[in-house]
């Protein structure tokens, strides 16, 4: 089977295959288009965003403070991810100096690596893409779903990475 895909696809899918963009490359964009998926089923079905408790999203009507939540949360993982991977990045020049090239291979391999920075770009990349469906104008969109559905998967998120941190501590 893969001898019958051109040349160029092969090379492609090798050059890919240990990519350290790539896997979180796919997971921003499957929650980018989550997000965009989200709030377009919750605008061509009104009823859908009926479920969404007050106490999670208290304004149905006010498409303002979806706009606040998702901007505040898009703006802060982006703040998140700069300060982290900058000083992770100077942390690792400054071993690799120091003992050995290997530890940027290793880093670059890590799968955890991988999905954190995957994890923190697909939050901004979904923020991004429910962020315009909130308006007001020509009718209130609040984007009810999507605001709900980020703020318990940042919760969700918060409670395992400090699982997990707890328990290689």
């Amino acid at each position: 089977m893969n001898k019958r895909l051109p040349l160029w696809v092969r090379h492609a899918m090798y050059n890919l295959r240990g990519g350290f963009l790539v896997r979180p490359l796919t997971i921003a964009l499957a929650l980018g288009c989550a997000g965009a998926l989200l709030s377009w089923i919750e605008e061509t079905v009104p009823a859908a965003g009926d479920w969404v408790p007050r106490a999670i999203f208290p304004s149905h009507a006010d498409p303002q403070v979806a706009q606040i939540i998702l901007a505040g949360i898009a703006g802060s993982i982006m703040t998140v991810v700069s300060i982290v991977f900058a000083i992770l990045l100077m942390t690792l020049t400054l071993a690799s100096v120091q003992f050995s090239p290997r530890i940027i291979v290793s880093f670059v391999r890590d799968g955890v690596t991988q999905w954190t920075l995957g994890i923190f770009l697909g939050t901004f990349s979904y923020c991004m893409a429910a962020l315009p469906t909130a308006h007001s104008l020509p009718r209130p969109y609040p984007a009810g779903i999507a605001t709900s559905n980020q703020i318990r998967k940042r919760h969700r998120l918060f409670l395992a990475y400090s699982k997990t941190a707890a328990s290689q501590a």
